[in-house]
């Protein structure tokens, strides 16, 4: 049996984030029906924080998704943003029901600096409770963020919101997790984590996925390119070897590497 951690870079308000997830879902799955043995194998998923709109302030009302959409994926600065905005839009949504995401386009997008305070705060929950095996806390959390911001129009900026998602996801009483949120507990690790990811990292936009610490998948990339990643671990004999600098790129489908970069504008 091979343990696999699966790292991911992401921001709960990118959409192709949300999409490389189920992607790699999908994948896992194939693996485990296909690969000889694969089905003994364990997944483990660990996520980080990257801020995609680092200038916006923590504890600031959110605007609109869909007129910040219409603003960065139109970016021209002339009557045709809308329109291509919307065209955007609307490509954004096919792809997403390709996934089963009914993408509303009505949540409201800002500061994601507290999100990722909840997602770190699962991530040190599900490690002190030895339930990192697997679809754990963290992850669960992670899902439902995205679901609430992409399809049931949340405000990403809410704490009471934030609050809802940790109740569901199973992190305990709504109103402790509040509490843990209006305090301000965590938030210079996310940041840190955050400016490690642009700086030292040198990542560009997100998803970023690296697999056992040393395969890297940058973008949204089809399944097959995390079936190969998952093979090469299982070739290699990694199991659940030491953290390493990623080394190897997987996927050179340059079509296929879709991503959110800061600012919002997606491609």
């Amino acid at each position: 049996m091979t343990n696999i951690t699966i790292d991911i870079t992401s921001d709960p308000v990118c959409p192709w984030c949300y999409m490389g997830k189920i992607r790699l879902e999908r994948a896992i799955s194939l693996y485990q029906k296909v690969y000889p043995g694969g089905r003994h194998d364990t997944f483990r998923v660990v996520w980080h924080a990257f801020y995609l709109e680092p200038d916006a302030s923590a504890g600031t009302p959110g605007v609109p998704w869909s007129n910040r959409h219409a603003q960065k994926f139109g970016g021209r600065g002339d009557g045709e943003d809308e329109t291509r905005g919307r065209h955007l839009r609307e490509q954004l949504a096919a792809k997403g029901r390709q996934h089963g995401i009914e993408f509303s386009f009505g949540g409201k997008i800002g500061s994601t600096r507290d999100a990722h305070r909840l997602i770190a705060l699962a991530g040190r929950r599900e490690k002190k409770e030895g339930t990192g095996e697997g679809t754990g806390l963290q992850d669960r959390v992670v899902m439902q963020l995205f679901r609430d911001f992409f399809e049931d129009e949340a405000d990403i900026t809410s704490r009471s919101m934030l609050a809802d998602v940790a109740e569901q996801a199973g992190m305990g009483r709504r109103a402790d997790v509040l509490e843990w949120l209006e305090g301000g507990e965590g938030g210079s690790e996310v940041d840190e984590e955050a400016r490690w990811a642009r700086e030292e990292g040198q990542m560009k936009g997100v998803p970023r996925f690296v697999v056992q610490g040393k395969h890297v998948i940058d973008g949204a990339q089809d399944e097959q390119a995390f079936m190969e990643a998952f093979v090469k671990v299982k070739e290699e004999g990694e199991g659940e070897s030491e953290k390493r600098a990623p080394s190897s790129s997987v996927g050179s489908d340059p079509g296929a590497a879709v991503s959110c970069a800061p600012g919002g504008s997606c491609s």
